[in-house]
Order: structure tokens, then sequence, then C-alpha cells
């Protein structure tokens, strides 16, 4: 078996990150030859199904963000995990990261939707006992994050239509982590059943993401707790699964393949959203499990990686 070296350690870690950082989903998928029923096809936005219409009284849920409304959002993300490499432990506590980020609404359509720029202004890094090696890759791409921009046009009910960030910017070895990253703050806006609503209701959102060259399903199952006035509170429950797959990603070391052979994961949360803005408060706990084949100079290894993340979101204090 070949010596694998500190530095594709960390070059493994990266990509494998990028597989499994995906909380409320990111692209939808371009083919999916293995997708489990009832996910949306390929190329298309979420499906939401209704449950239960909770109690009354009832309102469709919509977003009225008007024209030119701005806002800033921060994004806090805590990780830790345990990887397993050729039967090597590596338990690994990452450096927590804060995104910030602007959000102007630059059009409304007679139907409803609406078009935001995003515009990242700040990442910063706490590195408290984290490996230095992450530590130094993360720092590397932060001055190429600040000023990342992008554009979105979400449905009036939250349904993502079209997602478009320019990642010309980033860092090459990191673009793949970051788009990871960033898939929460893509998708800030919750979709909302067609149907009215009361406190009780309960929906269910299937998501096809593509992360790191492979394709995984999420499940968001959604309860509305309580409606103040223009607000809305929801408790969310998640869960992700990948079919066996090859998988393509360019930031594993030359001449090396990976091939995913599960990945499995759950999370809970709480999402706060006012209807008259696209910035919510929210915050998601996260638990995945995955396992990855990888052959490299002939020889072939099997890894796998427990992985715990926090991720918060909210407009400024």
């Amino acid at each position: 078996m070949p010596t694998i070296s500190r530095r594709t350690r960390v070059t493994t870690l990266s990509a494998l990150l990028a597989l499994t950082i995906v909380p409320f989903a990111g692209h939808s998928l371009r083919a999916a030859p293995q997708d489990p029923p009832g996910y949306p096809a390929a190329g298309q936005p979420s499906t939401v199904t209704l449950l239960s219409p909770g109690a009354a009284p009832r309102a469709a849920l919509r977003y009225k963000a008007p024209m030119g409304f701005k806002s800033r959002l921060d994004m806090v993300m805590a990780m830790s995990m345990n990887m397993d490499m050729g039967g090597m432990q590596m338990p690994m506590s990452m450096p927590a990261m804060k995104l910030s980020a602007d959000v102007a609404v630059t059009g409304v359509a007679p139907n409803g939707d609406m078009t935001y720029s995003l515009e990242f202004s700040d990442m910063t890094i706490d590195g408290t006992g984290a490996d230095p090696n992450v530590v130094a890759a993360m720092q590397g791409a932060m001055p190429s994050m600040k000023g990342l921009k992008g554009t979105a046009v979400v449905t009036a009910r939250g349904v993502q239509k079209s997602v478009n960030l320019d990642m010309s910017t980033v860092n090459p070895a990191l673009q793949q982590t970051m788009q990871a990253m960033t898939s929460s703050l893509e998708n800030m806006s919750l979709p909302f059943p067609e149907e009215a609503v009361g406190v009780g209701a309960k929906w269910e959102v299937k998501q096809a993401v593509a992360n790191g060259g492979m394709k995984t399903f999420q499940k968001i199952t959604v309860e509305l707790t309580a409606v103040d006035g223009n607000s809305v509170t929801l408790a969310l429950k998640t869960e992700q699964t990948a079919p066996p797959q090859p998988v393509n990603n360019p930031q594993m070391p030359a001449g090396a393949t990976m091939s995913l052979v599960s990945l499995s994961g759950t999370g809970t949360g709480t999402m706060k959203i006012k209807l008259d803005s696209l910035v919510p408060t929210s915050e998601m706990n996260a638990k995945t499990s995955t396992v990855m084949d990888m052959t490299m100079s002939g020889q072939s290894q099997r890894m796998s990686m427990d992985m715990t993340m926090k991720v918060t979101i909210s407009p400024p204090k």
C-alpha cells in the first residue's frame, strides 16, 4: 500500500468536504439516472408536497420582498469530524468560518418572482485548535472570496428558479468546497406549499444536489410552529442520501480516482422568516457519514468520515 502524504490527506479531506457540506441544497443536477422516486427531475427546482394544512386560520405563505430591498447576512459554520483512511484515525476540529454577504432585490416580476444579487463582503476564520494545514488553505482562499458575486431568481413561494455564482476569482483548489459552503446562502428562501396553511402545518421539500462531482438527494420536513404578523417560525428535519457512484472531483491528487460507497445524513433546525425579507434567522445541526473508495498508484483504499456541523444564518442585529 503506498504511503499517503499529509498534503494528500489534506487535499483529499478538502474533496470530501465538498461532497458532504450540502445543507439546504445547491445546484440542480444535469443528469440523474439513479434518481429515487419523488425527487425533482434533472435540472428542475425543488418539489413541495403538503402533508397537513394545520389549524385555522390559514393563509398562503408568500415572500414579498420589495424592489430595492437591501440587507446583509452573516453565516457561521462550525464543523468537527473523524476520518478513517486505511485504518488511520484522524479526528479533526475544523476552523470555524464566518461569511458575510450583501443582498439586494434588483427586480420583481408581475407574478412575484424576485431577482436578487449577492456579494460576499467578508470571510473570517477562527483556527483555534484546528489543523494548521487546513487553516492555511482556508486563509489562502479568503482574499478570493471577498467580492464574489452572484445573482438568483426566486418565486414568491421561495422556490429557486436559477442561481449563478461567478467562481472565477476563487482559488481553483478550493472552488468545490466554496461552492458547497455557499449553497446555504444561495438557498436562503425555504419553499412554501401552494396551499393555505396554519400553525401545525407540515410539508415536505425534496431536492437534488450536485456537489464535488457527485449527486446527493435531500428531503426537508417542515412544520409551521408559529405565525406572528408578517413573520413565521419553522421547525426543520433533514435527511440526506446518495447512491453508490463514481466521483469526478478535480481536487483529488493526480492519477487518483474516487467512488462513493455510501452517504447518509440527518439534521434538525429552526428558521424564522420575515416575509418581506430574503434573509432568515436560522440554525441547523447536521450529522453526515460518508464511505469512499480511493484508488491511487494502482492500490485501493477505503475511507470513511463522520462529520457534525452547525450552520447559523442571521441578518444584521
